[in-house]
This record gives structure tokens, C-alpha cells and sequence, in this order.
């Protein structure tokens, strides 16, 4: 009997332990290489995040960061800023580009220099500049509000990665083939749902989404 209970005090324990890690992990640094600025300081492994903090990639950066239940992974040369919190969600991609996985059932903002994206249990690839914006709406939903065009995307009932680009003036059109899905893949979105605990997205066929 007391072999029993010592046995559920351990269990609850490690239990209490997991949560502990689950909820540490939350907003924080997962993934750095290279020059990464957190707030104009050196960023490091496993460092804390708070809302609206900027992170900075320069030229051999790359940082991947978890933060309110969404992951992103940010490339060289970009500047993100943080959400404010949960409720004004409005991420700030301020140029360069960044891989993003948005929790369910809830709506995520972000903004990039030509127009402003909401999604709801989406993955996207975003690169924002000043000649031009580009959206790949990987898999899910997304609405992109822009200042001449508001469009629905959903890769519901189509194939993945759908790409739209933005001119300066707001006007969204399609890409060239070629420049398809700007130098990311599936396995970039999975490996950021795996880090909110989620399996794959991609539940069609490797030949709808590679």
C-alpha cells in the first residue's frame, strides 16, 4: 500500500516537473546560429522573451523562438518585433522573413511593410520589404488586408503553399512560378509544429506540398 502511494507521489511529481519545463518553454529562445540582437543586445540559447521585444538577424543569423503558442523561425538579415500579448496580437515583421505556426482556434496578427495578415491555425513563410512583400500561406487560413486589396486564403479544399506577392502600392498578384515558395520547405512548417507539440500538417501527399 505505501509502495502504491510513493509510487503516485513520484508520478505526480514528475508530472508537476514536465508542466514546469512545458510552461518555462513558452516564450522563449529554442534555436540560434550566427549574429542574433535581442532588444540591441547579443541573443542567447534558452533566453526568456517578453512582448515586444525586437529580434534582429544579421547578415549569418538565424534564431527560431517560441512565443504566446505560436513558433517562428526568423532568417539573416530580418528585424521582428514581438506581440504585445495575447489579445493585441499584432507580430511586426519590419523586413526580412520569417516561418510562422499559429495555434488554433485562436486569431494571430502580423504585420509586414504592405499589408497585414490574420491567421487561425496557419503556417506561413512571409518576407517583407521595401520593393515588395511576399505571403506563402503553407497550410490553413489566412485573411491579408492590404491598402487596396482584402483577399481570403484557405488551403482547405487546394494544394499547399499558396504564394501571393504585394506591391508597394497594395496591389496583390501571382508570383512567377519560379519564385514559388522563397527558399523554404514543408519540413521548415513541421519542424515548428513539433515544437508546439502538434504532428504534421500536411495530410494530403508529399506531391500537393514539396
Amino acid at each position: 500500500m505505501n509502495y502504491n502511494k510513493k509510487l503516485i507521489k513520484i508520478l505526480y511529481l514528475t508530472f508537476l516537473l514536465m508542466l514546469s519545463q512545458v510552461t518555462f518553454a513558452k516564450n522563449m529562445v529554442h534555436e540560434l546560429k550566427g549574429s542574433v540582437l535581442i532588444n540591441n543586445q547579443p541573443a542567447e540559447m534558452n533566453q526568456s522573451l517578453a512582448a515586444n521585444d525586437k529580434i534582429q538577424t544579421l547578415h549569418d543569423g538565424f534564431i527560431k523562438v517560441i512565443f504566446d503558442d505560436s513558433a517562428y523561425s526568423i532568417k539573416k538579415n530580418s528585424v521582428f518585433v514581438l506581440p504585445e500579448n495575447s489579445y493585441q496580437s499584432l507580430g511586426n515583421l519590419v523586413q526580412g522573413s520569417l516561418i510562422g505556426a499559429f495555434k488554433k482556434g485562436g486569431e494571430r496578427k502580423l504585420k509586414i511593410s504592405h499589408g497585414i495578415l490574420s491567421v487561425r491555425g496557419t503556417g506561413v513563410a512571409v518576407e517583407s520589404g521595401h520593393d515588395h512583400s511576399a505571403v506563402c500561406l503553407c497550410y490553413g487560413e489566412i485573411d491579408l488586408n492590404t491598402e487596396q486589396e482584402q483577399i481570403s486564403l484557405s488551403t482547405e479544399n487546394t494544394k499547399y503553399h499558396l504564394v501571393v506577392h504585394i506591391d508597394p502600392s497594395g496591389d496583390v498578384y501571382l508570383p512567377d512560378l519560379n519564385s514559388c515558395k522563397f527558399d523554404h520547405w514543408s519540413v521548415n512548417n513541421i519542424e515548428l509544429e513539433k515544437l508546439l507539440n502538434n504532428s504534421s500538417p500536411f495530410k494530403k501527399g508529399l506531391a500537393q506540398f514539396l
